[in-house]
């Protein structure tokens, strides 16, 4: 893979994680602030609207995708005229999208309280929450086709800024909101005024950065739609898959259990949601980059972004998951209390099965995405949908809210294991059993020290208080480096050679390792 695009795929990474990380900081202090302020009646119906209104995102259509697909590689082959045409006709779409989603707030306000358990005195600030949360999702969707334009320009660092400065503001808020005494409507209200700052901001980058992006808002021509349709059609039903997958727990929870189950649910949920994030965090800059390589007729960098790609994400995911998975009870104690820790940690124990084989495939997912080839896995989500949400109605009358985490696990296990790897792998030319050393196992084995370090830990050295459990957990991290330099060490070296010769020239560093090795001798 040329250098130029190595290092900016390590900044756009990079980009992501900054925000990320202010992100997941932002809410990991955030979230018990806003669960004791609200209590976990109130809590439960502020996470049941969000899971509900987040179906209204399913009337994206998958055009966002579509956009980051159609602008990249118009800019790859200077084709200005096709990227504008697409985002225009991405535009037009939405907007008819968004007046449907105001619309059905509208009906969801009316119709919550008669669907779910809320109590009385909530029952009028969760009508007006859930329709003010829907204009929320219009606006943001209708905004993120400029987004999309960003991503497909990589300017994942303008991206991210305004996603810092968006969750510096949206937490200042909220504080000041709780202390003050407001509830779920006040908050509702400064979600919606922080995402129209920040999606204003977003259109204003978009046309700076393209100033040749000219927008027409008119219906788009037959061929134009049809290219939007084809690829954003089974994108659409992947993320309908998702929604049904992932978001469908806190209702069914809701639904079959009460709103103070979803607060217990939710918690575990939310560690997992920040691990996805990570990950995401680093895979959403494949798709543009695949976009480009296959334009380009390179499947050789394809081949190496699966690998390389891969064992980067299993390299940041697989030790979080092993502190999760090992120390998780304790830490949710800690963060959130006594109450939490049995339940929210169980919850999360089980829900990590599925994280764990899905971090391994998400770069998969990005490429696919990437080469426009993702009709077969839109069917491999619909049914995992179907399966999760039979499952979960089954087992939470059995076992309560562990029966919806197993309901989610199942399905995504059998899916991510015995699916994923043999379809990658015949689409980049690769066999799969070299993918599968290359990437799952061999990373795999460079958590193991870490993983067995900290269910030692978790018995041996107990935490007292958060500022503990994280120095336990900074001083087994080394493990992990040490682990990647003796299963990788001859990628390593072959790193350090390419960073030495473009400090110092070949001929110093040849010099140097002959010199060194017959000292040695």
């Amino acid at each position: 893979m040329p250098m130029p695009r190595v290092r900016r795929i390590a900044q756009n990474v990079l980009s992501n994680w900054l925000a990320l990380a202010i992100t997941t900081v932002v809410g990991f202090f955030l979230a018990p602030y806003v669960v004791h302020h609200l209590g976990n009646l109130a809590y439960g119906v502020w996470v049941i609207i969000g899971s509900l209104v987040s179906y209204m995102g399913m009337l994206d259509l998958g055009l966002r995708g579509a956009v980051t697909r159609f602008v990249s590689k118009g800019v790859a082959q200077q084709s200005d005229e096709e990227s504008s045409r697409a985002v225009s006709g991405a535009l037009w779409i939405r907007l008819w999208m968004c007046l449907a989603i105001v619309a059905a707030g509208l009906i969801f306000s009316f119709g919550f309280n008669h669907v779910f358990i809320i109590p009385g005195d909530l029952q009028q600030a969760a009508r007006i929450a859930v329709l003010v949360t829907a204009v929320t999702v219009a606006i943001n969707l209708w905004c993120g086709v400029f987004g999309g334009v960003l991503v497909a320009l990589h300017r994942y660092d303008l991206t991210s800024g305004v996603s810092i400065l968006q969750t510096c503001v949206r937490a200042a808020g909220l504080i000041f909101l709780l202390r003050s005494g407001h509830g779920i409507v006040s908050l509702a209200v400064w979600d919606l005024v922080t995402s129209i700052t920040a999606n204003t901001a977003t259109v204003i980058f978009c046309f700076r950065i393209y100033p040749r992006l000219k927008v027409v808002f008119s219906r788009p021509d037959p061929a134009t739609f049809r290219k939007l349709w084809n690829y954003s059609l089974y994108a659409f039903l992947v993320n309908v898959a998702g929604q049904v997958a992932y978001y469908t727990d806190n209702l069914v929870v809701g639904a079959f259990q009460s709103a103070a189950a979803v607060t217990l649910y939710a918690i575990g949920g939310i560690l997992i949601n920040y691990l996805r994030q990570i990950v995401g965090s680093m895979t959403t800059t494949f798709t543009p980059l695949a976009s480009t390589y296959e334009a380009e007729g390179s499947h050789q960098n394809l081949r190496r972004l699966l690998i390389h790609g891969t064992r980067a994400t299993l390299l940041v995911s697989l030790p979080i998951e092993a502190a999760l998975f090992f120390r998780g009870h304790t830490f949710i104690r800690l963060w959130m209390g006594d109450q939490y820790a049995g339940p929210s940690g169980t919850v999360m124990q089980i829900l990590l099965l599925s994280v764990l084989f899905s971090s391994a495939n998400t770069t998969s997912a990005g490429i696919v995405y990437g080469m426009e080839r993702h009709k077969r896995i839109a069917f491999w989500a619909i049914g995992e949908a179907a399966a999760n949400l039979i499952l979960s109605i089954v087992l939470v009358r059995r076992i309560g809210i562990y029966g919806v985490a197993w309901g989610t696990a199942i399905p995504s296990v059998i899916v991510e294991l015995l699916l994923w790897p043999r379809f990658i792998t015949q689409l980049v030319e690769i066999p799969v059993r070299t993918y599968l050393w290359q990437t799952w196992f061999r990373t795999a084995l460079t958590a193991v020290p870490f993983a067995l370090a900290c269910a030692a830990a978790e018995r041996y050295w107990p935490a007292r208080n958060l500022v503990v459990f994280f120095l336990q957990i900074a001083a087994l991290l080394p493990l992990v480096p040490l682990a990647v330099a003796l299963i990788f060490r001859a990628e390593v070296r072959e790193q350090m050679r390419r960073w030495f010769e473009r400090r110092n020239g070949p001929s110093q560093f040849i010099n140097e390792h002959e010199s060194s090795t017959t000292t040695v001798g």
